[in-house]
């Protein structure tokens, strides 16, 4: 689950309940999530150890777990500008290579993605002049309105299989 630097920041970084965060695209980083009944709460070090996992084991994890959860995404709107439902946590989207690929037939140019709150994804492609303008415009307002769970306010091309700033 992608999280802002601001919020990272406020947990602890070292010790049995720092989580296990890596630094990302831009102004993210990832952290993963256990789910109940393990206590709705980020993975620590702690866990990795009771769990005899590695970051490697636990990022294939992940990533086979968002794998598996993918039909559940939903595309809206029209072009120039599209967003994504994925029942929450739609950042994690930015996870996934499959949703990328199979998106970018659909915009004009590159994938360019505005993810301004964790559940909140606009996307567009670069050659959309007015869809970018409408993506910028559009993350400016989930600031101002201080949504909960802020994450960044910039734009993210996809590019050759990862993220980039715009």
């Amino acid at each position: 689950m992608p999280l802002s630097r601001d919020v990272a920041s406020a947990f602890p970084t070292a010790g049995p309940d720092a989580p296990v965060l890596e630094d990302w695209y831009a102004d993210l980083v990832v952290g993963y999530h256990l789910p109940p009944p393990h206590g709705d709460r980020l993975v620590t070090a702690d866990d990795l150890t009771a769990l005899d996992l590695g970051h490697r084991q636990l990022r294939r994890a992940a990533a086979d777990n968002l794998a598996g959860q993918l039909e559940r995404v939903e595309v809206h709107g029209l072009p120039p500008v599209f967003t994504l439902s994925f029942e929450g946590v739609e950042a994690t989207l930015l996870t996934s290579d499959d949703v990328w690929s199979s998106l970018a037939e659909q915009v004009d140019g590159e994938v360019v993605v505005g993810a301004p709150a964790r559940d909140v994804m606009f996307v567009t492609g670069s050659e959309s002049q007015a869809g970018l303008e409408k993506v910028h415009r559009a993350c400016e307002r989930v600031f101002f309105a201080g949504h909960e769970n802020l994450l960044s306010r910039r734009l993210l091309v996809w590019r050759q299989g990862g993220w980039e700033s715009l």
